[in-house]
C-alpha cells in the first residue's frame, strides 16, 4: 500500500463486503464474524452457463436446455441472493468500489480449475455507456476485471469493446426483450481478432442476453472462444 492509498484508507477506510461494517486500511477484507458465511460458494453449477443449480444430475440449467448461448462455457461464484444481493447493490450503486478487490479475488480463486481449463488470452470488462459510467463514477466490471486480472495474472484489456448505446436497465425486461434492447448496443474493435480465447467479466450474470451479445460482437472480429466468469450469478434450478 503506498502512501496516497494509506491517506485514502483514513478517509474512506474500506468496508467488510457482506456487512458493511467498517475493517480498517486492508481493502478487501471481511470482518471475522462473516467468513463463515463464504460457504455459498458450494453448490452444484450449470455446466454452461454456471448458474446453480438444485441436483448435480441434471447438469444443465433450465435456461441452457432450452436456448443456445454464443459464448463457450460461464462460471459465477457466489448466488445472487441474501447477503450477496446487499452487498452487490452498494458496490454498485453506493460508492463501495472497494468490494472489487474481495470480489476479484473470489473470483479467481473460485474459478481457479475453469481458468486453468478455459486458458483465456486477455480479460475484457462488460462495458458501461460512458455517461452512466460517469454518474457512477466507475464500472463496477472493470474493478472486478482488473482485480482478477492482478490475482489470475492475466491482462485487461478495457479499450477493445465500448458500449456505444444507452439500454434500458435488463432487470425491466423479458428475455426477448433483453436481446433486442442490446441490439447494436456494443462495438468491438478489429484489434480483439488478435486473441483467440477471451475471458468476459461482468458483476451478475441472469439470462446471458449481455454476455451473448458481446460474444457475439467479439466473434464477428475473430476471436475463436469466449468464456464468462462473473462475481456472483442467479439460480438455473
Amino acid at each position: 500500500m503506498n502512501i496516497s492509498e494509506w491517506i485514502l484508507g483514513c478517509i474512506y477506510p474500506a468496508r467488510c463486503v457482506v456487512c458493511d461494517r467498517v475493517v480498517g486500511l486492508k481493502i478487501g477484507n471481511l470482518c471475522p464474524g462473516c467468513a463463515e458465511k463464504l460457504s455459498v460458494m458450494e453448490g452444484f453449477h450449470c455446466g454452461h452457463c454456471g448458474k446453480f443449480i438444485e441436483r448435480e444430475e441434471d447438469e444443465y440449467c433450465d435456461d441452457c436446455r432450452r436456448f443456445r448461448h454464443t459464448f463457450e462455457e460461464g462460471y459465477g461464484v457466489f448466488p445472487y441472493r441474501g447477503w450477496v444481493k446487499d452487498s452487490m447493490m452498494r458496490f454498485k450503486f453506493h460508492g463501495r468500489k472497494e468490494y472489487g478487490e474481495f470480489y476479484g479475488r473470489a473470483m479467481a480463486a473460485a474459478g481457479r480449475e475453469r481458468l486453468g481449463r478455459w486458458k483465456p488470452q486477455v480479460i475484457i470488462p462488460v462495458p458501461m455507456y460512458r455517461k452512466k459510467e460517469r454518474m457512477r463514477g466507475y464500472n463496477q466490471a472493470e474493478v472486478l476485471a482488473l482485480s482478477l486480472g492482478k490475482h489470475a495474472v492475466l491482462p485487461v484489456r478495457t479499450d477493445l469493446v465500448k458500449r456505444v448505446h444507452e439500454t434500458k436497465p435488463q432487470k425491466e425486461l423479458t428475455r426477448d426483450m433483453r436481446r433486442k434492447n442490446l441490439v447494436r448496443a456494443f462495438t468491438v474493435e478489429n484489434s480483439a481478432g488478435s486473441y483467440s480465447r477471451v475471458l468476459l467479466v461482468d458483476d451478475i450474470y441472469t439470462t446471458g442476453s449481455t454476455a451473448d451479445a458481446v460474444a457475439s460482437g467479439l466473434k464477428q472480429k475473430g476471436v475463436k472462444s469466449v468464456f464468462v466468469l462473473t462475481a456472483c450469478t442467479g439460480h438455473g434450478f
